[in-house]
């Protein structure tokens, strides 16, 4: 029991140091969003809440969709990766899913499109 204790101890501390899975304000994700160019900005909502409006760039992977897991796995995982969805829940889920299939860099937008679209920043209407 208590070498699984350390073991387990070990892997979190490892993951902590050698990943970067958070959530960010708005200010923060524009900035990632720079220093990435866009690489690979994922909108997780539906496509048809993605045809009305999106971050400038953004591809859209459907969270509910079927293939969502297939599709973020093209991904490249030594790249950030910055997610988005409506106000949270779902980019969230999709955050966890993204550490699960060992991706480095991962940033979830904290309020989702709403709080960026609340603090002016660019977004592309239909």
């Amino acid at each position: 029991m208590k070498k699984t204790t350390i073991t387990f101890i070990f892997i979190s501390l490892f993951f902590c140091v050698f990943s970067q899975i958070q959530t960010i304000s708005v200010d923060e994700f524009e900035k990632q969003l720079i220093n990435s160019k866009g690489e690979q900005l994922i909108d997780v909502r539906t496509p048809q809440e993605f045809e009305r409006f999106r971050i400038p760039g953004a591809k859209n992977i459907n969270f509910r969709s079927p293939t969502f897991r297939k599709e973020i796995e093209k991904l490249d995982k030594n790249k950030p990766v910055l997610i988005y969805c409506l106000a949270g829940p779902r980019s969230k889920s999709a955050m966890e899913i993204c550490r699960e299939l060992g991706f480095k860099t991962v940033y979830e937008l904290n309020g989702g499109i709403n709080a960026w679209s609340r603090a002016g920043k660019a977004v592309e209407n239909r």
